[in-house]
């Protein structure tokens, strides 16, 4: 079993472990470096349970023993350094050249894509997508490599409809936009391991205002899951230095379309007058300038 599908086993087995091991899953899950690095007894000690537990934790989750369940946290870390500077290292040493590096974005692009439309059930495509229609206003945070998913959802949701607002933090205004949040309202937040911490303060800040988050990332113990229904768990593993986020632009192009069939005709009313618009403006390069048409030159 290879770390993405323990991971998913825990996840999925959460709710039915104890007290304790839930304790001890989550430490792993966490801090799965230090799965791999420290003793059990260390590990157990920083988790604050007793060494038995982590090997019951083992057990729980159909490994023969402790070791056998460590084994997969440490392929990964042999397999995928921690930081941006170790994976660029890494690519760079391994044997193959360019046209290896390329094949193996492509097979690790299929592979996410794959596993993450498997981890999310329709049910689940289709809460989050609810939550988002339902919304009054929809708060849309995405920061640093998270930002061009989450411009990506404001832009097309914007073609069909008109609540949504893109907190894109210009001249450190990203806490300003969250001002008025408050019931009947949605963020919908992106971010993968490292965390942005202002994305999970703006999940804080929702709950406690009494709204309601979708939140897209890598695992259902991160710290902006609010609630595990309104989740979209994405595996964004990748052989270059940097995570992909193509299986989580294919996520929101999911939502987006699930809307758009909710919406119904509405939503092709919407689309009709925008592209009216667009073509006002002469927004694409593919069709004849109405300046063209009026005055037989183009003018600036």
């Amino acid at each position: 079993m290879d770390f993405s599908e323990l991971s998913k086993s825990i996840v999925d087995q959460f709710p039915r472990l104890s007290p304790q091991l839930q304790v001890a899953a989550r430490h792993v899950l966490d801090r799965p470096d230090d799965v791999a690095l420290k003793s059990m007894r260390t590990l157990a000690a920083d988790a604050g349970v007793h060494p038995t537990t982590m090997t019951r934790l083992a057990r729980a989750l159909a490994f023969d023993g402790y070791d056998a369940f460590r084994s997969a946290f440490q392929h990964r870390l042999r397999s995928h350094p921690a930081d941006y500077l170790g994976r660029a290292q890494e690519m760079q040493a391994r044997a193959g050249g360019r046209r290896r590096v390329v094949n193996e974005v492509l097979d690790a692009a299929l592979g996410n894509l794959k596993e993450s439309f498997a981890a999310n059930s329709l049910e689940r495509f289709e809460t989050c997508a609810d939550a988002i229609s339902a919304a009054e206003r929809v708060y849309v945070a995405g920061r640093r490599s998270c930002f061009p998913i989450g411009f990506y959802f404001h832009y097309v949701y914007g073609v069909f409809r008109t609540n949504s607002l893109l907190m894109d933090g210009y001249g450190g205004t990203f806490a300003d936009r969250m001002r008025g949040f408050g019931p009947g309202d949605v963020l919908f937040a992106i971010s993968f391991d490292p965390y942005s911490a202002k994305t999970v303060q703006a999940v804080e800040f929702a709950k406690e205002s009494g709204g309601t988050s979708v939140v897209i990332t890598d695992s259902m113990v991160a710290p902006l899951v609010d609630d595990p229904k309104r989740t979209l768990i994405i595996k964004n593993e990748s052989p270059s230095f940097f995570q992909s986020i193509a299986p989580a632009v294919a996520a929101v192009e999911a939502l987006v379309a699930l809307m758009v069939l909710k919406d119904g005709k509405r939503a092709l009313k919407s689309i009709e007058r925008s592209e009216h618009q667009l073509r006002q403006f002469d927004a694409y390069w593919n069709q004849t300038p109405t300046r063209w048409l009026e005055t037989g030159e183009l003018t600036p």
